[in-house]
């Protein structure tokens, strides 16, 4: 059998194919919480560099309630921040997405709330040094009731 110039990335294309068919070799990784309040874990922190130097960012996490009352995220709060505000990509009256602050995070039970580029997110204001990718972003959640948890956000590049 002779291979020709046009037939071997055919070839090749099918072997690359096969092999992202195949199932995982190990599972995925489960998400670590990097805090733990009332039955709420928080996992996969992260805020972004602030762009152009300015002082505002938007900062992302996943709140799991494993318990079996709903939990409401009321507010954060950073030494390192003027103040972070809950925020939520909305429709507006003309029907365009908006961005505008929220009272709260309502999260279920047993259900995961995605705080996420485009949806729910932190709004970080006065931001007080420049942040850098690998820098540690001090954050403290606040839950109905009062009841606060503490955690450091990796600084991501914005994607």
């Amino acid at each position: 059998m002779t291979l020709s110039v046009r037939t071997l990335p055919l070839i090749l294309i099918a072997f690359a194919g096969l092999a992202a068919c195949e199932p995982a070799k190990t599972p995925p990784a489960p998400m670590l919480a990097v805090a733990t309040i009332d039955g709420v874990e928080i996992s996969e922190p992260r805020l972004r560099v602030p762009p152009n130097g300015r002082d505002v960012t938007a900062g992302y996490l996943t709140l799991t309630n494993s318990s079996n009352k709903p939990q409401k995220l009321v507010g954060a709060s950073s030494p390192r921040a003027e103040r972070i505000e809950l925020h939520a990509h909305l429709k507006g009256a003309d029907g365009m997405a908006q961005m505008r602050q929220v009272e709260q995070v309502e999260i279920p039970a047993k259900v995961t709330a995605v705080l996420a580029p485009g949806g729910l997110h932190l709004m970080v204001f006065g931001i007080k040094e420049p942040l850098k990718p690998g820098d540690s972003f001090t954050v403290e959640l606040t839950f109905e009731g009062n009841r606060k948890v503490g955690f450091a956000m990796p600084v991501v590049e914005n994607p």
